[in-house]
């Protein structure tokens, strides 16, 4: 891999980057995955760690689901995100308002630091433990992991109840989830009604059929055009998207379809250059959810959104001090990168700190380091743990370097 360019899902680039062992003390080193991020946290400055690492970890989210049978608290909304990954960004999903993130998923962890290898857990080691999940790969590389089986078994298919409106206020009062049900809402920012679709999916409780999930995925990964057509008429899709689903109360959805329905982006690096993606993703507190119509404005001021999705999100015991999670909505919208107002973009975020929002880092790449530390005033806490970790500051990715994460 040496002197080779690097990407993110979103089409951010690095080049001249080269592999280098983990154990050999070289700094700017980072430990990858299938660089599923829209952003940089998954991005290395130079070199990418080569850790021997157990099969587990790599392995994807919708394999691991359909081979063992049962469901991963916190499943983000891309397939081919890796176990590891999930670990690193502390991914959330469907069940945001009654399962919580990955970390819910997490047993222990085998985590390479300098080349040595130790056990963390709850139990052992809490403190970096917690500060790994979350920790974007900062605190060393992950080798293995033990999962919690849960008795939540996937299902063939997941009975769909749609619903439509117009409002934003009309849309947070409409939530309706429950005890294992899966929801997620979209929102039309480009109409001033703020039209928007809500699904709220129910296990039908149907033997999972692995080879025709399978095949879905292979459909979407063969034809990546699916998504390059899609992608330059978004803006249409959005109002065919609502006037579709507004005639539809029910439906039966596919595992595959239910839990990962921009599966027709198989991959943004395979459209163009030109079509690099900037997502903004942030989460509000319950208590000024009055907020979220006057924030989403000012988001878009001046830049126009291709896509917007809405999950609620509930309050968990864990809490990674560099968790975006908290008890209210989250929120992300997707940009053109070459549409996107960087000058109105800083803007919004002092807006968003004042009233107690966060950006989710995983998906970030303009956050500047004066909001992020008014967004996160307990990052020094998990700075202080990642420090005693990595005294020689070896691990840094595009992320830490942009935010002043690691400076020592």
């Amino acid at each position: 891999m040496n002197n080779k360019s690097l990407k993110s899902w979103g089409n951010i680039e690095i080049e001249n980057t080269s592999t280098s062992n983990i154990s050999d003390g070289k700094p700017n080193q980072l430990d990858i995955g299938n660089l599923n991020s829209y952003g940089d946290c998954c991005l290395p400055i130079q070199k990418v760690s080569t850790v021997d690492k157990s099969p587990l970890v790599n392995e994807t989210v919708f394999n691991y689901q359909i081979n063992q049978g049962y469901y991963l608290f916190g499943t983000p909304g891309k397939s081919n995100v890796t176990i590891g990954g999930a670990v690193a960004s502390d991914t959330h999903g469907k069940d945001n308002s009654w399962g919580g993130s990955f970390y819910k998923n997490v047993k222990k962890l085998y985590l390479s630091i300098y080349g040595d290898e130790i056990e963390i857990s709850n139990e052992k080691d809490s403190e970096l433990f917690k500060a790994t999940i979350g920790g974007y790969g900062l605190t060393g590389s992950i080798k293995n992991i033990e999962l919690y089986k849960n008795d939540i078994n996937i299902s063939e298919t997941y009975r769909t109840f749609i619903e439509t409106g117009l409002g934003i206020d009309n849309l947070l009062n409409s939530f309706s989830a429950r005890d294992r049900e899966f929801w997620v809402g979209w929102i039309n920012l480009l109409d001033k009604s703020f039209p928007w679709v809500t699904k709220r999916s129910v296990s039908t409780k149907t033997k999972i059929n692995r080879a025709a999930q399978k095949n879905e995925l292979e459909i979407n990964t063969r034809y990546p055009f699916i998504g390059k057509n899609l992608f330059s008429s978004l803006n249409v899709v959005n109002k065919i998207y609502f006037q579709v689903n507004k005639f539809s109360n029910t439906k039966n959805i596919s595992f595959y379809n239910t839990f990962f329905p921009l599966g027709f982006f198989t991959d943004t690096r395979n459209i163009s250059k030109k079509r690099k993606i900037i997502q903004v993703q942030f989460s509000l507190p319950s208590s000024e959810a009055h907020l979220l119509e006057p924030l989403l404005t000012k988001l878009i001021n001046k830049q126009t959104p291709i896509l917007c999705s809405i999950k609620r999100l509930s309050k968990q015991d864990f809490l990674n001090n560099l968790s975006f999670y908290q008890d209210g909505w989250t929120v992300a919208v997707d940009f053109s990168y070459f549409e996107f107002n960087k000058t109105e973009i800083k803007k919004f975020y002092e807006e968003l700190a004042k009233c107690g929002g966060k950006i989710y880092l995983a998906k970030d790449s303009t956050l500047d380091e004066k909001n992020f530390k008014l967004m996160y005033p307990e990052f020094a806490e998990w700075e202080k743990v990642v420090k005693s970790a990595d005294p020689k500051n070896l691990y840094q990715s595009n992320l830490s370097w942009r935010l002043g994460l690691k400076k020592w």
